[in-house]
């Protein structure tokens, strides 16, 4: 399992992949989906070669404490801006049916978050590991131009 998960690059540690990891762990861990997040994570990062351990780490925004929370706000939200149109489309007030709307409800409202947030996510680990990676190399150009300014200072010195 591990040499697939390896050759599918979700155990590669590159900043492209490490960045989708940390947008499908946002999505993922942002959903009311606990039982499965592990299962989803990991299908999204074969599906698009992202780093599974940044995902599953980054996924505990989401935990017991603030699941609840974070449920009642997305079904207060989905019920806010959707509420009155998918009520629209049930024709009973059966208690199936009103499931079925808290559950719509609850899904737009996830949607609205964790999409935005799962974005952010990922664009803000680009960015913050290409500023990484400047400053990186930038640093091995500078040792490197020392090393050469050293190598002729020698070499001057010895003639």
């Amino acid at each position: 399992m591990r040499e697939w998960l390896r050759r599918s690059g979700s155990l590669t540690f590159k900043r492209e992949p490490i960045a989708r990891g940390i947008g499908i762990g946002l999505l993922v861990g942002l959903t009311p989906t606990v039982g499965f997040q592990t299962i989803l994570m990991l299908a999204g990062c074969l599906l698009v070669r992202g780093n599974f351990p940044a995902a599953f780490a980054i996924s505990w925004v989401s935990n017991p404490l603030t699941l609840p929370p974070m449920i009642y706000a997305y079904h207060e939200l989905g019920e806010w801006l959707f509420g009155s149109w998918v009520a629209a489309r049930f024709e009973s007030n059966e208690l199936i049916d009103e499931a079925l709307i808290g559950i719509i409800n609850l899904a737009l409202g996830t949607a609205l978050i964790a999409i935005p947030i799962a974005l952010i996510g990922y664009f803000a680990s680009l960015g913050i590991s290409e500023v990484w990676h400047r400053r990186r190399h930038r640093a091995r150009a500078r040792r490197r131009a020392a090393a050469r300014r050293e190598r002729d200072i020698t070499a001057r010195n010895g003639r």
